[in-house]
């Protein structure tokens, strides 16, 4: 059966005039009567596939068991300081290793680009560059640090072509160089290597189930309803489910290492959906040591716990980029005695603390 999305009556919205001196009220109104219509229409379907995915694909329990004993996670972080001359950003790596707490990092990159490229590109261009910047400090991290028996990576180890629209060439070639890099020192090292999708958004599952046609939903969103805490789903391959779908992997046939994945719901909350663990396939004789971890570990918000000590130290806050513009402001002021050149872009100025 075709699933399609409720159609919103744009002309209801649009067109006909509201007498009312509180738009507030009126917004209210609106997101409670759409979300909660939404909900009930699709109930029944969320359902329906949940038993189906159910029926088709093997689950298992996981453990609260920890085979390794160094164990590191790896983040990255990025911020933008928006001025009104130019877009300034600035992007950074982290390791932490477990138990011992050592920190690793690369020194920060900045990126610097005039107002003629638009915000979105721009975003686009610190997402990819990011992304390169986290698996070659895995990297370094590893040639430095030998020991480690398993490395987490705080983003995925399977890349859809959406990423093919960020950056140019260069950057393309360096984030596919980055993760081949880092995934054959892993084979040759045998460090144990996963990536760890905690917003994942995908619809990889639903490809290699058949089910991309019945519904709009993301993998993730289903498996919630169809997971119980403490279990998790078969192995499936993203890469060949993209391709019987029809659609490209070029990212990943370049990268040239199979990658396997599969969905784990580590918290009893509701508000929290399963995570996605990609791991590639010379970890593959680990996958249960790999996922009792992840899942002993997962002490906050269902997040293995390497991966949040490397998030808490790598964050690049609003709060820390508005304190440095501040610094900015009294040594430019101090040396130059002009700050026009500083001025940030329009609506941007409040939490810049201007």
């Amino acid at each position: 059966m075709q699933y399609e999305r409720r159609k919103i009556q744009t002309q209801d919205y649009e067109h006909t005039p509201i007498f009312s001196n509180n738009i507030c009220f009126t917004l209210r109104n609106t997101i409670l009567d759409e979300i909660s219509k939404n909900l009930l229409v699709n109930q029944p379907k969320i359902f329906e596939l949940s038993e189906k995915i159910r029926e088709d694909f093997c689950f298992y329990p996981m453990t609260k068991h920890e085979s390794f004993n160094i164990v590191a996670g790896v983040d990255a972080g990025s911020q933008i300081l928006p001025l009104a001359a130019q877009n300034f950003g600035i992007i950074s790596a982290l390791c932490y290793q477990l138990p011992s707490g050592k920190i690793f990092y690369l020194p920060p990159e900045t990126i610097i680009f005039s107002k003629n490229l638009n915000g979105i590109n721009f975003k686009n261009i610190i997402n990819i560059r990011r992304e390169a910047k986290l698996y070659e400090t895995a990297k370094s991290y590893l040639e430095n640090y030998p020991e480690t028996e398993l490395l987490v990576i705080d983003g995925p180890l399977v890349f859809s072509d959406w990423w093919l629209i960020s950056g140019n060439k260069k950057d393309k070639k360096r984030l596919i160089s980055a993760i081949e890099n880092l995934l054959l020192f892993c084979k040759n090292a045998n460090v144990i290597i996963a990536g760890i999708v905690k917003r994942p958004s995908a619809r990889y599952l639903m490809y290699h189930l058949g089910l991309d046609k019945e519904t709009c939903f993301s993998d993730s969103y289903l498996l919630l309803h169809t997971l119980n805490p403490g279990e998790r789903t078969d192995l499936f391959s993203p890469q060949l489910a993209l391709n019987n779908a029809s659609r490209k992997s070029v990212i990943m046939d370049a990268v040239g290492v199979s990658i396997y994945s599969f969905y784990a719901r580590m918290s009893k909350e509701w508000s929290i959906p399963p995570i996605r663990i990609d791991v590639p396939n010379f970890c593959l004789g680990y996958l249960d040591d790999i996922a009792d971890y992840c899942y002993s570990s997962s002490l906050y918000d269902g997040i293995p716990l390497p991966i949040i000590k490397a998030d808490e130290e790598v964050k690049i806050t609003r709060r820390f980029m508005s304190e440095v513009y501040s610094e900015i402001l009294t040594r430019v002021s101090r040396k130059k005695g002009e700050l026009r050149q500083l001025a940030p872009y329009w609506g941007e100025g409040k939490w810049m603390g201007v």
